[in-house]
């Protein structure tokens, strides 16, 4: 029963600075190293300081133990449409092992403890872990403080281009023609497995009004998103470049995570690239290359999931290509 306590103690915890953070003031940046680092580490203390006291002994329990307070946390905020699931896919890795070490510090901070005293003399007023002093009651709101101070000051810009490419039993003019008239995509043609699975929405169908330079060509996925593009480069039968668009205010809130939006202010999509070279052997090297950029304070973090969704969807793109063009 003390268990569940500690779990629903640290849980309100962190759905009360989340609260903060997303509703009070835009100063407070979710996507922080305070919310991201701190805040999940004071859950990690709070889970292990009102554990039953003797239930946790060892490190690696004290480090597990607020995983399931952030399962929580993960649960209800999916539930009450507060974070959605592709951000907290990505996020509960880090943010869970934050938690764990600060379960970790308290562990052993408590085992420091003389075990001669009764548990009520161990939470006299001068503990620094008393939740009911003043003292722990300023520490607890230490998120609050550092990240209205902190804003978006430690996010930079990293700009990726990334490139995926395949071989093709097919004319450079078959697949050109593949790419120029793409028209509706049937769920099964195309293969992103990874970023269907993380609820990234499934494309429809793409549409291109003249395959000339400045033509558009837009591209419909589920739930209402879609990218805007223009040729701003094209040699036929060898290169298209698209100059891809997309306004965050046009794509309905249910689709992406805020924090994730395509075209918002911590990711974005710039241009794709086709090219194709024709092989001695009559067959088709066809790459497609993306530039897009990503605006964080853990860059090297976010970059490793925005490196796997990316590329699951360019190796999509050219599934989808391959077998049209090789099928006509």
């Amino acid at each position: 029963m003390k268990s569940i306590l500690a779990l629903a103690i640290a849980s309100s915890y962190g759905l009360l600075i989340r609260g903060i953070f997303g509703y009070i003031s835009p100063s407070f940046e979710v996507m922080s190293l305070t919310f991201l680092c701190l805040v999940p580490f004071f859950i990690g203390f709070l889970t292990v300081r009102f554990w039953p006291e003797g239930k946790i002994k060892s490190t690696w329990s004290a480090f597990a133990k607020p995983w399931l307070t952030c399962l929580i946390l993960l649960i209800i905020t999916i539930l009450l449409n507060i974070e959605g699931t592709i951000c907290w896919a990505m996020i509960y890795p880090f943010f869970s092992a934050a938690a764990g070490l600060g379960g970790v510090l308290t562990y052993k901070i408590m085992e420091r403890k003389p075990k001669n005293r009764d548990h009520h003399d161990i939470l006299d007023e001068n503990d620094w872990d008393n939740s009911s002093t003043l003292k722990m009651s300023l520490v607890l709101l230490l998120p609050i403080f550092l990240g209205l101070i902190e804003g978006d000051r430690t996010s930079s810009q990293q700009y990726i281009t990334l490139e995926e490419s395949v071989t093709i039993d097919a004319s450079a003019e078959e697949i050109w023609q593949t790419i120029t008239h793409l028209g509706k995509v049937d769920h099964t043609e195309k293969a992103t497995y990874f970023t269907n699975t993380m609820g990234f929405p499934k494309h429809l169908y793409t549409t291109l009004d003249t395959c000339a330079l400045g033509g558009k060509r837009i591209a419909y996925y589920e739930k209402g998103l879609f990218f805007e593009e223009t040729i701003t480069e094209i040699i036929p039968f060898k290169k298209l470049v698209l100059d891809i668009h997309v306004d965050p205010d046009k794509i309905p809130a249910t689709v992406l995570d805020e924090h994730i939006v395509i075209g918002g202010k911590h990711v974005d999509i710039i241009a794709d690239t086709y090219n194709l070279v024709t092989n001695p052997d009559g067959t088709t090297h066809l790459s497609l290359s993306s530039q897009y950029v990503i605006n964080t304070p853990f860059n090297w973090y976010a970059g490793i999931w925005a490196k796997y969704l990316m590329s699951d969807l360019l190796r999509g793109e050219l599934h989808l290509i391959k077998r049209r063009a090789e099928i006509e």
